[in-house]
């Protein structure tokens, strides 16, 4: 899935219009420059995360939860930009962990991975299963 085509399945999802969503993204702060540059490349995780806890931030009013629970990922810290968007989605059961040993003990987020049309459409599913349990 290309980042054009995750906002857009987020914008469907949310009841919210498309056209015109990644200048009022840029303007309500949850895209930024980059999602508008590289909309037609396949959506990272850690994009994934960041835009998903920016809408949970700009649009649905969410304040951030205590980020020490996510300390059981291995690599949150890799990406230290992204380490409160990442956390914020894992916590919230938003986006899933990858258990790299199989039997648990080692959980990554893998940043920089991608995941299946499917695996993001129900994370996005997932996101406005939050504004339902209000």
């Amino acid at each position: 899935m290309t980042t054009e085509e995750f906002i857009s399945e987020l914008c469907g999802a949310a009841g919210m219009e498309f056209d015109g969503v990644f200048e009022r993204g840029r303007k309500e702060g949850w895209l930024e420059a980059g999602d508008v540059l590289f909309k037609d490349r396949p959506i990272k995780r850690r994009d994934a995360a960041r835009i998903l806890h920016m809408y949970l931030l700009k649009v649905m009013k969410t304040e951030d939860l205590d980020i020490n629970g996510a300390k059981e990922l291995h690599d949150l810290y890799d990406c230290r930009i992204c380490a409160n968007h990442i956390a914020q989605v894992y916590l919230r059961g938003i986006m899933d962990a990858k258990d790299i040993k199989r039997g648990g003990g080692f959980l990554i987020f893998d940043p920089d991975g991608e995941d299946s049309d499917d695996a993001n459409t129900d994370f996005i599913r997932r996101l406005i299963s939050l504004t339902a349990d209000r």
